[in-house]
């Protein structure tokens, strides 16, 4: 069987987190016997294909506008990037031509992705992988165009894969009566594949670097810097948490600036570590490899999740599986989740709501190690 799967994002490397929930999915297509093509945003359509273990990879370029931190925040930034939504989907065409007939298409986002895969001749079995951005893009279009795009799609026999039954629910709630109920029955829910490295060793390196005396704890966010991840409010709510607390905020965006000075307060020189007034330390790391930035996150007696806005977050799947707890904030499926798993607390969507959040986590045993 041959298969394509078509995205936006798609790491550039093994320890690139762009998207590796998309590679994970495709390698899992893979060692079920599919050759596997994937036609990923950046690079050039004049690009040889490259192997990625056992997929093949082809770039189609538009990167000036699918590239981190993400399509919104670049289109927001300069609005000209949306220019490159159309030679995107011109080469993710000319991609499919080169590679020829396939028995299996896979679309990860709705728009822009999907609509290439329409255009294939001769038409394959197509799924489309729905994961949040792409559903709020749907969702603030004109009524009229949120129809026409589902339409399309639906008369395609396209089979959907929601990341989140809320986002399944909320598209559905936004389409006329029939076309909905087409849509459930058409669609399932599924969070995205995801698989971990090893991090344990270096998650009990970066703790012991940390701490420096008994009882101290460490909370972690890891995300991009960008207003919908509500990172303020877990600075605050450090702030708020007293002391004995060490924050670290993995990860980097247009946001870092406006929240290293918030971490400092008013009376911070600027240097070293930022320190909130309550006595927590606040470390930002930047962008990180993805090997390192899970072992921040299996190093922490807690993830902190502000965000409101992501419906499957996978990073609170993963610090599952690496055996750390999570507070988080109603978003999506988060609060479904919860009821299924006592390591994830559902707390109010404020600072102070946080903050009471962290004050009931204990401090780590020395002898509970991240699970990977």
């Amino acid at each position: 069987m041959r298969a394509v799967v078509v995205t936006t994002s798609y790491p550039i490397s093994d320890e690139d987190p762009s998207g590796h929930f998309v590679r994970s999915s495709a390698l899992a297509l893979a060692r079920s016997g599919a050759e596997v093509h994937v036609i990923a945003a950046g690079g050039s359509v004049l690009d040889a294909p490259s192997r990625d273990g056992d997929l093949v990879v082809h770039r189609a370029g538009g990167g000036a506008l699918f590239a981190w931190p993400g399509a919104v925040a670049r289109a927001r930034a300069s609005p000209l990037r949306l220019l490159a939504a159309g030679p995107f989907a011109a080469s993710v065409i000319a991609r499919l031509r080169a590679i020829g007939p396939v028995d299996r298409a896979v679309a990860h986002w709705i728009v822009p992705c999907a609509w290439p895969l329409l255009l294939a001749s001769p038409p394959a079995p197509l799924e489309v992988r729905a994961h949040g951005a792409d559903v709020r893009l749907l969702l603030g279009a004109p009524r009229p165009a949120r129809a026409s795009v589902v339409g399309a799609l639906l008369r395609r026999d396209a089979r959907f894969v929601f990341a989140a039954g809320a986002l399944l629910d909320a598209l559905a709630g936004a389409l006329a009566p029939a076309q909905a109920r087409a849509l459930l029955d058409a669609s399932r829910v599924e969070p995205p594949a995801f698989d971990l490295p090893p991090v344990g060793e270096r998650a009990e390196a970066l703790r012991r670097e940390l701490l420096q005396r008994p009882g101290e704890r460490i909370a972690v966010v890891a995300c991009r810097l960008i207003p919908t991840k509500r990172v303020e409010l877990a600075i605050e709510a450090a702030h708020a948490a007293g002391p004995g607390l060490r924050l670290v905020v993995v990860g980097d965006g247009p946001e870092r600036a406006a929240l290293e000075r918030l971490a400092r307060g008013p009376a911070a020189d600027g240097a070293g570590p930022a320190r909130c007034a309550g006595g927590a330390n606040v470390r930002f790391t930047g962008a990180l490899p993805r090997r390192e930035a899970l072992a921040w996150i299996g190093a922490a007696d807690v993830l902190l999740h502000p965000s409101s806005h992501e419906a499957a977050p996978t990073v609170i799947r993963e610090a599952r599986a690496l055996g750390v707890p999570v507070i988080a904030c109603d978003a999506g499926d988060v609060v479904a989740w919860a009821r299924d798993d006592d390591g994830i607390v559902v707390a109010d969507g404020t600072a102070e709501g946080l903050a009471a959040a962290l004050r009931a986590v204990p401090p780590r045993r020395s002898d509970r190690a991240p699970a990977t």
